[in-house]
């Protein structure tokens, strides 16, 4: 996803030598809003809802998971828990019960879903339990 993410950011002229300027990434910038959503989830859950065609961007999570054999995932797609046109934005986190999982905080977008869909959390396990914060933008 990071270099999709590159990707959706680039301006396509500067890929040709042109040396036209790269839009700034909404997680960087800091004219943009960025908004934070606790977890707090026993089951799949939708983090971030969808909003027409604006894309959420994931500028880093904090969690900590419990249960038996606990993994958890960030997927995106439509649906009540993203189960239309799913798609992995991470990969599979299985961690030891108790641990906690940090990644972003450096100012960038760490992940994102694409335009039109809601960002969401995939949790397995036996008495699976996530708990932290997610900071993102939605435009």
């Amino acid at each position: 996803t990071g270099q999709a993410v590159e990707a959706q950011y680039t301006n396509r002229g500067a890929a040709h030598g042109i040396g036209a300027p790269q839009a700034p990434d909404p997680c960087q910038s800091n004219g943009i809003a960025k908004s934070s959503v606790a977890i707090n989830v026993t089951a799949d859950a939708q983090l971030v809802a969808l909003s027409g065609s604006t894309i959420i961007s994931v500028c880093g999570f904090n969690v900590s998971i419990a249960g038996t054999t606990p993994t958890m995932r960030f997927i995106s797609g439509t649906g009540a828990v993203c189960v239309t046109g799913l798609t992995a934005r991470s990969g599979v986190y299985a961690p030891l019960t108790g641990s906690i999982i940090s990644y972003g905080g450096a100012g960038m977008t760490v992940l994102a879903a694409e335009a039109g869909e809601a960002l969401c959390l995939d949790v397995e396990g036996t008495s699976p339990s996530v708990q932290g914060l997610l900071t993102y933008v939605q435009q």
